[in-house]
């Protein structure tokens, strides 16, 4: 095959000082280990948003620091926060303190881990996304009448990349804090080669 059906080559361009990616968002999930009734629940919570007829869980907004959580009637919690990996760990132990005072003293705090770490990169050139599209068919979905980004995606580590013409990116699929700056480098030499 030719080089388009490879999946991306070792990332062995460094990135530019200037160019910092930087996690915006996190998502975690944990288990409460047992059931809860949302309608109860609710109830017990301050800042708790329940309408069934929308989700079947319930939506709870933290302040300090700022967090969203789901909960489901199956005690699974996801969460959402644009904070560090550490903070947003304090958030899921919250979540379980409000559900056992509100009426399930034996909620847990069990399976804690981080599902999602979305990024954003500025390359801080403009990209030609029709001509990287071509080179990387297999990999790049463009459709400008439908979006004006192109989709990008890895197979190694599976990662998207939402690619802007200004070379702005977002970055989703990651798991680790870790694995923001290398997921940049990766995609930083396919970029260069389609600058405008």
């Amino acid at each position: 095959g030719n080089e388009s059906d490879l999946d991306l080559p070792e990332h062995s361009l460094a990135l530019p000082a200037e160019v910092r990616p930087k996690a915006v968002a996190m998502i975690s999930m944990f288990s409460l280990c047992r059931e809860v009734d949302l309608k109860t629940l609710a109830f017990g919570l301050r800042h708790a948003e329940y309408n069934p007829r929308k989700h079947a869980s319930i939506t709870m907004r933290l302040f300090e620091p700022r967090a969203t959580a789901l909960v489901r009637a199956s005690g699974t919690v996801s969460i959402t926060g644009q904070v560090e990996e550490e903070a947003l760990k304090l958030c899921a132990k919250k979540v379980a303190r409000l559900v056992q005072r509100a009426g399930y003293p034996d909620a847990k705090f069990f399976n804690y881990k981080v599902t999602g770490i979305f990024a954003r990169v500025d390359f801080g050139f403009p990209v030609r996304l029709d001509a990287l599209t071509m080179k990387w068919r297999r990999h790049a979905f463009y459709e400008p009448e439908f979006y004006s980004g192109c989709v990008f995606r890895t197979q190694t580590p599976r990662t998207t990349y939402l690619i802007t013409a200004s070379g702005k990116v977002m970055i989703s699929g990651l798991r680790k804090t870790a694995d923001v700056e290398p997921a940049a480098r990766r995609i930083y030499p396919v970029l260069c080669e389609f600058q405008d």
